[in-house]
């Protein structure tokens, strides 16, 4: 048994494990669950350090550790998939553990950088005589409603509503691309004089 809370770390997992394949949204982990599963694993390998190799207690503890560490790893697989899912529509989740959230705005930065390449290509390919409008403020369309901001310019912005269109400083124009406040819009204009093919 595990000390402090009357549950196994098998019956743990195994609970941890059934709620999070029922539930579309990630599953909030004990708050004390790293520190948990760390000392159980780590007291079971001491164990079988110490044991004798060919007693029934050396092969129930391995056992125990094999289904403990299948669940484990089931468990997590569980909620990899629906932070995936959660990055390709761009929302914001809740109840990650402390490593999924770094890896979570990780792959969102990656999709996002990937969906941006794309634009530019189809944007390359639709207005090849057209060049972005470089500017320090980058145009932005609202996703939601948004309280005032100071920019980095110390200038105030807003209050916005979904589908306001503001110029900002392009800095917190990407803070809130990033947030999935608002999307940054691209300004072009023709290439004058030059020669095309």
């Amino acid at each position: 048994m595990d000390e402090g809370s009357g549950q196994s770390i098998y019956e743990l997992l195994t609970t941890l494990w059934k709620r999070e394949k029922e539930s579309e949204e990630l599953v909030k982990l004990p708050e004390d669950f790293g520190r948990r599963v760390q000392e159980y694993i780590g007291s079971v390998k001491h164990h079988l350090k110490v044991s004798d190799k060919q007693s029934l207690s050396f092969e129930l503890k391995r056992a125990e550790l094999e289904a403990v560490t299948s669940l484990l790893n089931e468990l997590f697989e569980l909620r990899l998939r629906k932070i995936l899912n959660l990055v390709l529509q761009e929302r914001s989740p809740e109840n990650l553990f402390d490593f999924e959230s770094r890896i979570y705005l990780n792959l969102l930065e990656s999709v996002k950088e990937y969906r941006r390449r794309i634009g530019e290509l189809m944007v390359s390919v639709a207005y090849r005589d057209w060049r972005e409008v470089k500017s320090s403020l980058t145009p932005v369309y609202f996703l939601k409603e948004h309280d005032r901001i100071i920019g980095s310019d110390r200038k105030t912005y807003g209050p916005f509503k979904p589908g306001d269109i503001a110029v900002l400083p392009s800095d917190n124009a990407k803070v809130l691309e990033i947030k999935n406040i608002a999307r940054i819009l691209r300004v072009l204009e023709p290439k004058l004089g030059e020669k095309n093919d």
